[in-house]
């Protein structure tokens, strides 16, 4: 199934849930059947380990089960996915991290998931190119309405009189005729700084 880009999708199986409920025990479990989850990630290959070779008898409880996979993955190296935050019983934040080492990981990119629902977090890039194409739409509205606006040239008053002084006729107020302004292109504008700070 394809899902197009990834941080524009909000995807979530009541079905799951249903069967298994979600805590934190198990929210790795859920998060590993969305398109966002990788298979080639350690944690794939931990889970593949553990059913052939069963988890050590002391692990009581699925949170208890979550620390102790974790720590696993802590002595491996490549990609994983871990917990970063939990606020029982409904929002957990799900990062995807490369480790090199023990103590060094690079972040890659973070996931939320609200109730049953699971986003993925939008690159900064995106963000802030959304709110200034957001931006410049407007100004460019405003700049366009600014342009069509009609320019009147008020002439002084001018008034035939006749020979007894009195004012016979006055020339109206009428609009001066305007060459068409050259429109500012903010498109290319934007496109060019975009470009710049790539």
């Amino acid at each position: 199934m394809s899902y197009g880009e990834l941080d524009e999708i909000q995807w979530k199986n009541p079905e799951w849930i249903n069967q298994f409920g979600l805590n934190t025990g198990n929210v790795l479990d859920y998060f590993s059947e969305s398109p966002f989850y990788d298979r080639t990630s350690n944690n794939q290959v931990f889970k593949m380990q553990f059913q052939f070779q069963p988890p050590p008898p002391n692990l009581n409880t699925p949170l208890e089960y979550t620390k102790y996979f974790e720590s696993k993955l802590s002595d491996m190296v490549g990609i994983e996915f871990v917990i970063a935050y939990i606020r029982e019983p409904d929002f957990w934040i799900i990062r995807k991290q490369n480790r090199f080492s023990r103590d060094n990981v690079q972040i890659l990119q973070s996931y939320y998931i609200i109730g049953a629902n699971i986003y993925q977090s939008p690159k900064l890039y995106r963000l802030i190119s959304s709110r200034l194409l957001n931006s410049t739409y407007s100004i460019k509205t405003a700049i366009n309405l600014l342009n069509n606006l009609n320019e009147f040239k008020h002439d002084d008053d001018k008034a035939d009189t006749s020979s007894n002084g009195n004012s016979t006729t006055q020339t109206p107020f009428t609009p001066a005729v305007t060459q068409p302004k050259k429109e500012i292109n903010f498109d290319s504008i934007l496109d060019d700084a975009l470009n710049h700070s790539r």
